[in-house]
């Protein structure tokens, strides 16, 4: 079914108004594309947006997009983007007046929204229309999990992966037989050096044996089996260019299996967000000026001429004097940039047959991937660190700190790339990182703590270091806060990572107050599917809302805060028959309300499970009371922040650490809780029963 027979659930357009069955939106005017007229057709001039209920229902949308014939060709150019479930599935950036229709195929399988978005830095005349656009309601042959995909350049078939994990990045590579001691030893150095654990490593393999996928397992690396259409040289790395339509993630660099990475690949990755939606980063070819434009390249060592622009483009911008002519061995870009990249390939028909032309220059493949970041205006120099290509360039090799280390030019080099005549060079530095029989790897939970930094300091920024007074970093009269170590936050960093280390999933809170270290406790088990942070207040203090929704969504999902006193609210827990493997007591801070609190965690925590209690040497505070009742019932307790030396970083506040899990006495078998707390005067049916409006107070 075409989607124009759907109703927007809204639509945003520059100019006019949405334009549907070959209406243009403006004047009276139809839709018209290299002078043939569309009945099925959207005119969206943007900044456009449309937004469709999809309901699950269709599995896939294809279309073309285009500029409307009344744009003088090249005044105007607009980029297109589908996304479903706010996620770009298919995106054609940089699409010109006068250029023919460009094919979009997006895979929406299981998508409740679609949304088609237009955006322009050339406003006028930008009249951008999506042409027979279709729905349907089985999946697209080409991005069907579990069949085969060609990549941009028909060099090899793809076997698509069931169940891939989804990622926010993603780091790629391409192995063929031979290149298994390389790419073993690039692997080894990308855990060692390359400070990327949270992204996912993927290996496409071509015609690849059980020692590439040996290796892919020593690495957790997804491993992708790939089957040769053409003759397996470096134009195989055309599978590259194909890895935003095969892998889940947002976020992508991809290098080849003959590189060393000696320093970290995250600036590259916090290069991508800095840059437009359609970067690409590369490094230039041979790391120098040699090349005056993409004209002067392709005759020098692609052994081309000028005329092959128009043969593979069709209808020529100026592509030849684009003046940045990269390497492929890395590089990195966005979903959206790596669609765009395979997308605009496979509209050029005669690119796969220039490409095997010259079997004597088997690199042909990177002219054309030069050749798309020209035509989308989307290269953007990456440092030449990340690629120091020893085929033209030399390095001093060093070995200190027990790190390998090169320097180029008088710089660090971060990625070394042993490509053509560069690949016998340094041998005494190929293999030290193969070598090591179990590396450190896996992708991990990812640094939420870092999250809830960026949050509270956000959240602090706006109300102030006093909005920290009831939390661990309060002074001691409650009415301001004094931090001395701002870059770590250590007395939160200790709270989340003794609850993170512990393995905590469920966690229980008393004296919510602002919601500070209830933001950072679930920051310690938002990586749980289960997660739960439970916390209690009799008051609701506005500034909690804000900090909370300055949260990452799946840490605010943990949060679960109940408008209640203490003492009521563990009773409920209890009688709800709710569990926690941890509570931090940080509510009324008196002897007796302390020692109530810590008689209904010892039964909601887990045997073994961690008590907390803040406060705990507070001036005029009788929680140490509190403290020897615990100890005497049989708790080992431990105080911390308590040293008579060292530098502060409270202000003589205090925390508790308790195992809940009582001593054994003398007899050798422990000592009932019951009778251990009653013979200290408490009554816990009455502690039950007792509801308190206790406020938070330090």
């Amino acid at each position: 079914m075409y989607l124009e027979s759907l109703t927007p659930l809204s639509s945003q357009v520059g100019y006019g108004t949405l334009g549907l069955r070959g209406a243009l939106g403006y004047e009276g005017k139809k839709v018209v594309v290299r002078g043939r007229t569309y009945s099925h057709a959207m005119s969206t001039h943007p900044p456009a947006r449309l937004l469709f209920d999809l309901g699950r229902r269709f599995a896939g949308l294809r279309c073309q997009v285009a500029l409307n014939d009344d744009a003088p060709a090249n005044v105007s150019h607009a980029d297109f983007t589908i996304l479903a479930d706010g996620r770009a599935v298919a995106t054609a950036p940089y699409v010109a007046a006068g250029e023919k229709p460009r094919t979009l195929t997006a895979d929406v399988s299981g998508a409740r929204q679609l949304e088609l978005v237009v955006s322009t830095n050339c406003w006028e005349f930008c009249h951008a229309v999506w042409l027979d656009p279709q729905l349907c309601e089985t999946a697209m042959p080409d991005v069907d999990a579990g069949e085969k995909l060609l990549d941009c350049l028909q060099r090899v078939e793809i076997e698509l992966p069931r169940n891939l994990p989804r990622a926010r990045r993603a780091i790629v590579t391409i192995v063929s037989p031979g290149f298994e001691e390389l790419l073993d030893d690039m692997l080894g150095s990308l855990v060692a050096n390359g400070d990327c654990q949270d992204a996912l490593p993927v290996i496409f393999g071509v015609e690849a044996g059980e020692e590439c996928r040996r290796i892919a397992a020593k690495y957790d690396a997804v491993f992708i089996p790939c089957t040769k259409r053409a003759h397996i040289n470096s134009t195989v790395k055309s599978v590259l260019y194909t890895a935003a339509r095969v892998i889940d993630a947002e976020e992508f660099v991809c290098l080849d299996a003959d590189m060393l990475v000696l320093g970290s690949l995250r600036p590259v990755f916090a290069a991508l967000d800095a840059c437009p939606p359609g970067t690409i980063l590369a490094c230039r070819e041979a790391n120098n000026f040699a090349f005056n434009n993409l004209d002067h390249a392709l005759c020098s060592v692609y052994g081309g001429q000028s005329g092959d622009f128009a043969r593979l483009l069709g209808a020529v911008n100026g592509e030849g004097a684009y003046p940045l002519a990269v390497n492929d061995g890395i590089f990195a870009g966005s979903r959206h940039a790596l669609l765009a990249l395979d997308g605009l390939i496979r509209e050029w028909p005669h690119a796969p047959a220039w490409v095997d032309e010259r079997r004597d220059i088997w690199w042909r493949n990177q002219f054309v991937f030069n050749l798309a970041l020209a035509r989308l205006h989307c290269g953007v120099e990456l440092d030449p660190t990340y690629n120091v290509q020893l085929n033209s360039q030399d390095v001093e090799m060093s070995l200190a700190g027990g790190r390998i280390g090169a320097s180029w030019r008088g710089r660090r080099a971060r990625v070394l790339h042993f490509n053509g005549l560069g690949r016998h060079k340094y041998i005494e530095s190929r293999g030290v990182f193969a070598n090591t029989r179990e590396p450190l790897t896996g992708r991990g939970d990812g640094d939420s703590y870092a999250a809830f930094l960026e949050a509270l300091r956000a959240w602090a920024g706006r109300f102030g270091l006093d909005a920290l007074a009831w939390s661990f970093y309060g002074t001691a009269d409650a009415l301001s806060a004094r931090v001395r170590d701002p870059s770590t936050l250590p007395l939160f960093a200790l709270l989340h990572y003794l609850i993170r280390a512990n393995g905590c999933v469920k966690v229980l809170e008393t004296g919510t107050a602002r919601g500070v270290s209830a933001a950072c406790l679930a920051s310690a088990i938002a990586h749980c599917p289960a997660g739960r942070v439970v916390t209690f207040d009799p008051v609701d203090r506005p500034e909690r809302a804000e900090l909370w929704d300055a949260l990452p969504r799946e840490m605010k999902a943990c949060l679960d805060f109940r408008q209640v006193g203490s003492l009521e609210g563990m009773n409920a827990c209890l009688e709800k028959g709710e569990s926690f493997d941890a509570a931090l007591l940080d509510s009324l801070h008196t002897e007796e309300h302390v020692w109530a609190e810590f008689q209904l965690a010892a039964e909601l925590v887990c045997p073994g499970g961690l008590i907390l209690i803040h406060d705990v040497t507070t001036l005029h505070s009788t929680v140490e009371g509190a403290l020897g009742r615990i100890e005497r019932a049989g708790y080992g307790v431990v105080r911390l922040w308590t040293a008579e030396r060292g530098i502060a970083e409270d202000d003589h506040l205090g925390l508790a650490v308790i195992e809940n899990r009582q001593r054994e006495s003398s007899s050798g078998s422990a000592g009932h809780p019951t009778a251990r707390m009653s013979a200290e005067g408490a009554n816990r049916g009455r502690a039950r029963k007792t509801s308190l409006n206790e406020s938070v107070t330090l």
